[in-house]
């Protein structure tokens, strides 16, 4: 009898918990939960985007890193880390942003598909538990309707046998998984929620939807890693972008010449862009928090001592948070570093190039800009900006003519901005009336520029600028101090 008991028992518990199990989604509600959270997702990023085009503070950002990295002469020989290049470069302001017209009609046709196309009850091709699998083909993605699909196009799509299986995981949470190939790959999965969709990339269900359906394709020997892509949006000024490595990323692919690898540490979130309102104004934020990232190559010279030894590219890390307030040109970029230990390029145990930054300082620091009273930007630092880089090249010197180097191998740089609470400097254009060629001012604190044994240093009113290429150098660096006019 007792046995019996805790067989009925076990057998109600199991019948219970299948119960709970929430029933198989209908096409028509995937559709509705795709298409409504999908298409008020783009039309809220079309909106945050032009909120975040606006603000001054990142139009000030852009200005002032043109002024300085065209300060006359003193970026003159820092051409290979242009500022202005880097400016170029940034995403912000952001380019191309949709108008309010362009992200309705985006939104509509993402809708048409998902409701029209798509999750529709002739593509459901099984119901299994609590998921419905829908079979996608060309037909399906390669026209809106509007017009016959395009006869390569759907030769394109249809030999990936692709299909979607929406899961309903309770609470108003859907998931979708992209499957792949007669295996069923699942490299990608959507998830939903009533404010937030999420795109989780596994690399190594990547790896095997390829190997499926194209076997001749080389792929990497090592793919390993997850990496998602989330928005949340609680409204049109309300919407947060992140990535995020959910798992280490690894990657090892094999050549003639040895192996090449990859590998970046997990980081939730990695990047950070977000948009809201508070107290009447509009605000930004923009986030990176990069673990240890590192790269290898096989050593490529014919010195012995490295023989079967990789090169090691290793930084630290890379981060930073920076917030931005409509109306506000002051903008703080707080947490700026290369992560918590020394960054380097090294060739077995022998490091090529070192790189600290604030080493002695909590290797991180804050950066404001903002304008002063004649309109210049100021740029001001907490506690110090000490950026330290060392290269020793001489031990993978090789000459063919079995020659010596015709230069130092071995360099000490280091830039140090530094005294008082917060030192700050700014860009003073170029004075063709007095010849002034244009530099760097210390406004608090001082800066020093330092090559090997030689060293500048630059107090509080006086300018950091280049040397006149007409004359010799008497500083040893390349760079002087002089009065600001």
């Amino acid at each position: 009898m007792k046995m019996k008991f805790w067989v009925t028992g076990t057998v109600a518990l199991a019948l219970g918990a299948v119960g709970c199990q929430p029933p198989a989604p209908e096409p028509e509600d995937v559709a509705e939960v795709t298409a409504k959270r999908s298409g008020d997702l783009v039309r809220n990023l079309g909106s945050s985007m032009r909120t975040l085009s606006n603000l001054s503070a990142l139009k000030m950002l852009t200005d002032v890193a043109s002024s300085v990295g065209g300060a006359g002469n003193v970026s003159g020989g820092l051409q290979g880390m242009s500022i202005t290049r880097l400016a170029e470069e940034s995403p912000l302001p952001v380019p191309g942003v949709p108008d309010e017209v362009t992200s309705q009609a985006q939104a509509a046709l993402v809708e048409k598909y998902l409701r029209e196309r798509i999750f529709i009850e002739a593509n459901v091709e099984e119901t299994q538990g609590s998921s419905t699998t829908f079979r996608i083909t060309g037909e399906d993605l390669c026209t809106d309707g509007s017009k016959p699909a395009a006869p390569e196009c759907v030769a394109e799509v249809d030999k990936y046998e692709l299909r979607i299986r929406a899961t309903n995981k309770g609470d108003e949470k859907l998931e979708l998984e992209l499957l792949f190939g007669p295996n069923r790959a699942e490299p990608l999965s959507l998830s939903f929620t009533d404010v937030r969709v999420g795109l989780t990339v596994d690399l190594g269900g990547v790896k095997d939807t390829v190997t499926h359906l194209s076997p001749a394709t080389k792929l990497p020997r090592v793919m390993v890693g997850r990496v998602e892509l989330a928005l949340t949006s609680r409204g049109p000024q309300d919407l947060e972008f992140q990535t995020s490595i959910l798992d280490a990323l690894s990657v090892e692919w094999d050549t003639v010449s040895g192996t090449y690898a990859f590998s970046s540490a997990k980081a939730t979130p990695l990047t950070e862009l977000k948009v809201w309102q508070m107290n009447g104004a509009n605000w930004a934020r923009v986030a990176l928090n990069l673990g240890t990232t590192e790269i290898r190559a096989p050593y490529s010279g014919t010195k012995p001592e490295f023989a079967g030894k990789p090169y090691v590219g290793s930084l630290s890390g890379l981060s930073f948070a920076m917030e931005a307030q409509e109306g506000s040109e002051a903008l703080t970029i707080a947490h700026l570093g290369l992560g918590e230990a020394q960054s380097y390029v090294a060739v077995g145990d022998h490091k090529l190039v070192t790189v600290d930054l604030n080493a002695l300082s909590g290797r991180h620091f804050d950066l404001n800009v903002s304008k002063g009273t004649d309109g210049r930007a100021v740029l001001s630092v907490r506690p110090e900006f000490d950026l330290s880089v060392f290269t020793d090249m001489e031990p993978v010197y090789e000459d063919e003519a079995g020659g010596q180097p015709t230069s130092n191998l071995r360099t000490n740089f280091n830039v140090r901005l530094s005294g008082g609470d917060a030192p700050s400097v700014r860009p003073v254009p170029a004075n063709e009336s007095t010849g002034f060629p244009g530099g760097l001012q210390v406004v608090s604190g001082e800066l020093s520029v330092t090559v090997n044994d030689s060293r500048v240093s630059v107090p509080a009113t006086r300018c950091l600028v280049k040397e006149s290429t007409t004359s010799e150098s008497t500083s040893g660096v390349g760079f002087e101090a002089r009065d600001c006019q």
